[in-house]
């Protein structure tokens, strides 16, 4: 009973394959393109046309910034050292590993911070600035705030501002 449901799905496979392949194809497709309108030709005054595009271009021209020049753009960034060796601009880079924020001490009169520096302790209040009244910030160093609600320490180094908390 097996074989004959396989002979009749063999059968059927066959002769429909055979149906449909003697079938004739109709290919003949024609569409009628005459009734549709053409589109209309559109004259343009060509010397209006240049007169806007030059005022246009006057407009956006005379809004444009130049650009500064290669030298002046290098100018206003640092780029590595010179010589890598040279302990000179590393001091930045180190300043705020070498300092570290102790303590805070509010007074009625003035608000001071433990800190030490390279290995030296002491306090400094808002006040202090690097090589001038204090040996506890590097040279030109300026502290800018001292918020003891916050326990946060503001310096101001080389027109970068270092926050120290504690």
């Amino acid at each position: 009973m097996n074989v004959y449901k396989i002979k009749n799905n063999v059968f059927i496979l066959f002769s429909s394959l055979l149906l449909l392949s003697c079938s004739q194809k109709n290919n003949n497709f024609d569409i009628d393109l005459s009734d549709l309108p053409k589109p209309k030709k559109i004259k343009i005054n060509d010397q209006l046309e240049k007169d806007t595009e030059t005022e246009d271009n006057q407009l956006f021209i005379s809004e444009l910034v130049p650009f500064e020049t290669r030298e002046k753009l290098l100018s206003k960034f640092k780029f590595g050292k010179k010589d890598p060796f040279s302990k000179g601009e590393a001091q930045l880079n180190q300043f705020s590993s070498d300092f570290k924020l102790t303590g805070f001490l509010n007074t009625n009169i003035k608000k001071y911070v433990f800190v030490s520096y390279l290995g030296i302790e002491g306090t400094i209040t808002e006040d202090s600035v690097g090589g001038l009244n204090t040996n506890l910030l590097p040279n030109g160093a300026k502290v800018i705030t001292i918020d003891s609600k916050q326990n946060q320490l503001k310096i101001s180094l080389d027109n970068e501002d270092f926050i120290f908390e504690l």
